[in-house]
């Protein structure tokens, strides 16, 4: 509606730009000029030629006002109408803006609609979950990893993403001797396939030193955390754990300690509460022994392959974190009270 009467508006300023225009011409065409040029030329002293000029501003006085007139309220006219399409256009671009904001909160409230439309959010809210940790994706299409003691006798355990995304996850195999679980999330119709994970899982081991970093929840929204590799094992010498230099918190257990070219090195599953900034993660050539324990009809026939190249090598630290987030959940566990 605004644009149409934008559009009238303009050409209703054009419709008297030209009845100007015509005016004008009529009074051109009203005034002899052979006439005024014949007078003028019987008076040869400048006495006379002043007497002739204010002779002609007398007759044609009335002629001139109002053709000095139109042309000022045209010239006006055209200005006026040329910043009222600028503040008009303007206020469009602000109208614009604000309703692309609009939109993005319409559809977050669709997503909240939905999981509470599914007893998820509502139920997450109500009954808060017993244990609370994290993971992440193994695959795109909703195989996920965490610690075997997260999900432990659960009754039943969801996951969620960082936009408040809720999934119920079945558990397909537990590892309780290296503290692995994996999980699927494409059990759930809900879960939709994300594009390919953008990390790799190295097997080989890593060095001492080595840069390492891990994104897990022991809050509700996702923390970064960053050291270096202090051991090649783990607690009291186990040899199936790294020894890392990063201060964690209950919750980061199951996220994942990856290098500086984003290789998945290991998986957090606890700290040492006798020393502060030692924590410890599962080595990933233990992820792969696990992965090739599980039954294949757990698996449904369909064997599971990780992605073994990083597309997060050449990415500086922020870059690298911004890709991984969509892929780390944090995990909650409802169990039978007592």
């Amino acid at each position: 509606m605004n644009e149409e009467k934008d559009i009238e508006n303009a050409l209703h300023a054009y419709g008297e730009r030209i009845r100007f225009k015509q005016r004008l011409q009529m009074m051109q065409a009203s005034i002899d000029m052979d006439a005024m040029r014949q007078d003028a030329d019987l008076y040869n002293s400048p006495a006379e030629a002043s007497g002739q000029i204010r002779k002609l501003w007398h007759t044609y006085r009335t002629t001139l006002a109002v053709a000095a007139s139109a042309a000022i309220i045209t010239t006006f006219g055209s200005i006026f109408l040329y910043r009222s399409y600028l503040q008009g256009h303007k206020q469009q671009e602000q109208q614009y803006s604000l309703l692309s904001k609009e939109i993005q909160a319409v559809k977050t409230s669709q997503r909240r609609l939905l999981n509470d439309f599914n007893g998820r959010g509502r139920g997450l809210g109500i009954n808060p979950a017993q244990v609370a940790g994290s993971g992440f994706l193994l695959t795109s299409d909703g195989y996920f990893i965490t610690n075997n003691h997260i999900i432990r006798e659960a009754d039943s355990v969801y996951v969620q993403s960082g936009k408040g995304e809720v999934y119920k996850a079945r558990i397909v195999y537990a590892d309780q001797a290296h503290d692995l679980a994996v999980l699927q999330l494409c059990d759930d119709s809900a879960f939709r396939t994300l594009p390919p994970v953008p990390y790799s899982f190295d097997a080989k081991s890593s060095d001492l030193g080595e840069r390492v970093y891990t994104l897990g929840y022991p809050r509700e929204e996702i923390v970064y955390g960053e050291g270096y590799l202090s051991s090649g094992t783990g607690y009291r010498g186990d040899s199936t754990a790294y020894q890392v230099a990063i201060s964690v918190n209950p919750g980061n257990s199951g996220g994942p300690l990856l290098d500086e070219k984003g290789n998945v090195i290991g998986i957090i599953s606890g700290k040492q509460t006798t020393s502060e900034g030692v924590s410890f993660a599962v080595k990933t050539n233990y992820l792969f022994e696990a992965l090739n324990s599980i039954p294949p009809d757990s698996l449904k026939g369909q064997p599971l392959r990780l992605n073994r190249k990083s597309t997060l090598a050449s990415l500086p630290r922020k870059q690298q974190i911004k890709r991984m987030q969509d892929y780390v959940y944090q995990v909650k566990v409802f169990k039978h009270k007592e």
